[in-house]
């Protein structure tokens, strides 16, 4: 019998030992659950999850520090609430539980008030409103419509004061017959992204008076009858407890780095891998036993990216990782993992590559593309900000359809792929397949519009290695009011308790991160810690 890599795979031969994110304080004797983890367990502890059990409650410290307020969390919104809290005259520190400043992405995103109406604001809204399955906080929304520009226009200017200077990206969209215009930042051009701007912003604001405590990771928040009134963080000397007189702010980002967490929340993540370790919902968690509720699951998540064509919209033939045609490919990339999960499971959820593709194109697709992008930019997109032409250096080629198969398989043995080689004629017979469908201009397989029927006749062929496979955040987080104000089981605010990015919900709520609006999580994560930050230092 011919054992593959699969079937290995499920026996356990090449299974990858996934790293296990637990919550703080893992080592410590869980007390009774949290009112989340009873609810959702029905009460029984065994069947609660490890994250939510509740550490002993930690009393004894080596140090405190007073603050007005304290920032857990030093990546855009963390960043953006210092500022803010700082400019209004409080005293803040900012805990960082890593050692340095960190954001991930390209583009922030915002609504340009000075040339959108109130309409046109609205209108924006309402998109997405539509967009996240309606399941989002209308005000929360808003409150990123109204005041984004502003918010975005502060990140930029405080960044390229420290060398890291803002490619702007405009663009505009209609809804409902309203207009609104779109303007963002994007760092793509430099070599740490988005980043790049997050260090240069830190710095300026420790020259500005903020204090900031790296590797530092906050285990536990300090309570005092109903109110929070401080962070407990694990420093080299011992625990430290940051007292906030006005409140503190979670800023620990989403919980894509804690595997159990994540497939807690969003269980049809499963099988793929994660791309920030250090996001490991420890914030979360903290909130979550001092009383504040999550999102309801299950979590918008983001899964996009992957491979050369990476944020392309170009609607040519795809073939999987066996061979086959698979689906309609006018569908945007940012949902293609929804069609995955058959293919993970044949390597048992232990191969995170099963979820790749390959997108097949003729040597003139850059032509082709173009005049389908002009056509219909909202179906087929060629650029995307200020992101490059991909590199067809990076593509597989063969000059006839068999020198292409072979060449696929081996671009995937040379990439450590793991993944079982493909039937070369299964190839070769899917793109002929594929040809004579478009001969027809009916698509009878997946109902893909007849325009984008084109056949591949012109060699060399291209295969674009494609297809995201790792989770860059998991959109959910504890349940906030319009101050961002946390929210117990009652839907009541927590005393002195906010939320603020991807460790706040209700700003999403699809299945999916709506990839509508280029740099919308960024864009979010900034507005949302900049206005919070302004309230917390007003109470």
């Amino acid at each position: 019998m011919e054992v593959t890599r699969r079937d290995l795979f499920k026996f356990g031969g090449l299974a990858a030992v996934g790293a296990l994110g637990g919550s703080a304080l893992a080592g410590c004797s869980p007390q009774a659950g949290s009112a989340e983890a009873d609810d959702r367990a029905g009460g029984n502890e065994a069947q609660t999850p490890e994250f939510l059990k509740q550490p002993e409650v930690i009393s004894e410290f080596a140090e405190t520090k007073e603050y007005d307020v304290v920032v857990v969390g030093a990546g855009e919104s963390g960043l953006a609430a210092v500022h803010t809290a700082l400019e209004a005259g409080a005293s803040v520190a900012c805990v960082q539980n890593i050692g340095t400043a960190q954001t991930t992405g390209n583009m922030g995103a915002s609504v340009d008030t000075t040339k959108t109406d109130a309409a046109g604001v609205e209108a924006c809204v309402a998109f997405l409103l539509e967009k996240n399955a309606y399941r989002s906080n209308r005000k929360l929304l808003e409150a990123w419509a109204k005041y984004s520009y502003e918010a975005i226009a502060w990140w930029a200017d405080t960044a390229a004061k420290g060398g890291a200077d803002s490619k702007p990206y405009d663009s505009s969209k209609e809804y409902n017959g309203y207009t609104f215009y779109l303007h963002a930042n994007t760092y793509n051009h430099l070599e740490g992204a988005h980043n790049d701007a997050a260090l240069a912003i830190a710095d300026q604001l420790a020259v500005d008076g903020a204090e900031f405590f790296y590797d530092s990771p906050a285990v536990q928040l300090c309570k005092e009858g109903e109110r929070i009134v401080g962070v407990i963080s694990e420093t080299e000397n011992g625990y430290t407890l940051f007292r906030a007189s006005k409140g503190v702010i979670l800023a620990t980002g989403d919980c894509s780095g804690n595997e159990e967490m994540r497939n807690y929340y969003c269980p049809d993540l499963r099988g793929f891998k994660t791309m920030s370790t250090f996001r490991d919902g420890s914030g979360m968690c903290a909130g979550i036993w001092a009383g504040a509720q999550m999102t309801p699951i299950n979590h918008s998540k983001m899964v996009h990216g992957g491979g050369a064509l990476t944020r392309l919209q170009v609607p040519f033939l795809n073939l999987d990782i066996h061979g086959k045609r698979f689906m309609n490919e006018t569908l945007s990339f940012a949902y293609l993992n929804n069609l995955m999960r058959d293919y993970l499971a044949e390597y048992n959820y232990q191969n995170s590559m099963a979820a790749k593709f390959f997108t097949i194109m003729p040597a003139n697709w850059q032509n082709i593309a173009q005049q389908w992008a002009e056509e219909n930019p909202s179906e087929v997109q060629l650029s995307v900000g200020n992101m490059k032409m991909p590199d067809e250096s990076k593509f597989v080629m063969g000059s006839t359809y068999e020198e292409l198969a072979a060449n696929i398989n081996a671009y995937m043995e040379q990439e450590d792929w793991g993944i079982d080689p493909i039937d070369e004629k299964d190839v070769v017979a899917s793109i002929e397949s594929y040809n004579a469908l478009c001969a027809t201009n009916v698509d009878t397989e997946y109902g893909k519009r007849a325009k984008y029927l084109v056949p591949l006749e012109e060699g060399p062929y291209y295969a674009v290695p494609r297809g995201a496979n790792s989770v860059p955040a998991v959109l959910g987080g504890l349940v906030v009011d319009e101050n961002q104000q946390c929210l117990d089981f009652e839907r009541k605010p927590i005393e002195g308790l906010f939320a603020v990015g991807n460790a706040s919900g209700q700003f999403y709520g699809g299945v999916d991160y709506p990839m509508d609006i280029e740099g919308l999580s960024v864009g979010r994560a900034i507005t949302s810690g900049y206005l919070t930050g302004r309230y917390v230092a007003s109470l």
